[in-house]
């Protein structure tokens, strides 16, 4: 088992400050205001998309195959009421010399590992798409 634990303070109108260690993110904490930052589903889109990358970079170097870089893109469905998301997609693009059938099987494998993906998918439906650029541009 593992714990984590981060702080959440809401420092003004509309601004929440999240810090773990010494690390600290600033945060939109008023409903339809775009220009105060990230906001909690842009947040929670983004953990998915860093988690199942780690994941990725994890079982990639694992089976000791070579990922040059990665890029996701990532959007979610929300409807108003009940407030919820109901569906997250993600496109995800990999440079690497590996064929389609090998990154078919890393990136099976990172979903199993992704502790984000494995919470979300539980909760609603993520569904993803990838292609790979083998030419290391």
């Amino acid at each position: 088992m593992q714990d984590y634990t981060v702080d959440v303070a809401r420092t003004s109108d509309g601004i929440a400050d999240a810090s773990v260690r010494s690390f600290h993110l600033t945060l939109g904490a008023r409903r339809g205001a775009l220009s105060l930052g990230f906001n909690p589903v842009e947040t929670l889109l983004s953990a998915l998309g860093s988690c199942l990358m780690t994941s990725l970079a994890m079982v990639s170097e694992l089976s000791r195959v070579p990922i040059t870089t990665m890029h996701m893109h990532l959007r979610g469905t929300r409807q108003d009421k009940p407030p919820v998301l109901v569906a997250v997609e993600y496109h995800l693009t990999v440079v690497t010399d590996l064929g389609r059938e090998r990154v078919d099987r890393l990136i099976e494998l990172a979903h199993k590992n992704s502790t984000v993906f494995q919470t979300l998918s539980g909760a609603v439906p993520i569904s993803g798409t990838w292609d790979y650029d083998s030419s290391g541009s």
